[in-house]
C-alpha cells in the first residue's frame, strides 16, 4: 500500500469520526488544533483506522515510541518532557514543527502534535512491521 492510499484511507477516518469536509484534511493539518478533535474522537478516530487497515495500534502509541530505549525519568520528569524527551519526540515525528517539541511541555500536550501525516506514519510503520513478521 503506497503513501496516497494511507492518506485516503485515513481521511475516510477523519471524515466519518469528525465530519469535516475532505479539502480540510491535508498532511499538515493537526488533529486537534484545526480539526476539532477531542478525546473521544482520537478513540474513535484510532478504532477506524485498525478497522481500516487491520491492524492495532495503542493509545499512547506515539508516547510509547519516544520513551523506548530512554531510561527512568529521562523522557519526562514531574509530568514535563525533558530536554532528552523533546529530542526524541522531535526524531520520532519529524512531521512536526519542531517549534511546538519542547523541554517542559507538559506530558499532555503531546496528542496536540499530531497532524494528519502523524497517522499516516505510525500505520506506514505498523504494516512495515506486520509485513516483516510475516516473512
Amino acid at each position: 500500500m503506497d503513501k496516497n492510499e494511507i492518506f485516503e484511507k485515513i481521511k475516510e477516518a477523519l471524515q466519518e469520526s469528525l465530519g469535516t469536509p475532505s479539502e480540510k484534511i491535508t498532511l499538515k493539518a493537526r488533529i486537534i488544533d484545526d480539526l476539532g478533535c477531542d478525546s473521544l474522537d482520537l478513540l474513535d478516530i484510532l478504532f477506524s483506522i485498525e478497522e481500516k487497515f487491520g491492524l492495532k495500534i495503542k493509545r499512547g502509541q506515539v508516547e510509547a515510541m519516544a520513551r523506548e530505549g530512554l531510561g527512568e525519568g529521562e523522557f519526562e520528569q514531574n509530568g514535563l518532557i525533558t530536554e532528552k524527551g523533546a529530542e526524541r519526540l522531535k526524531q520520532i515525528m519529524p512531521e512536526v514543527d519542531h517549534s511546538q517539541i519542547t523541554p517542559g511541555m507538559g506530558v499532555y500536550r503531546i496528542p496536540y502534535l499530531f497532524t494528519v501525516e502523524t497517522f499516516c506514519r505510525l500505520v506506514e510503520k505498523k504494516l512495515s512491521e506486520n509485513t516483516a513478521s510475516n516473512k
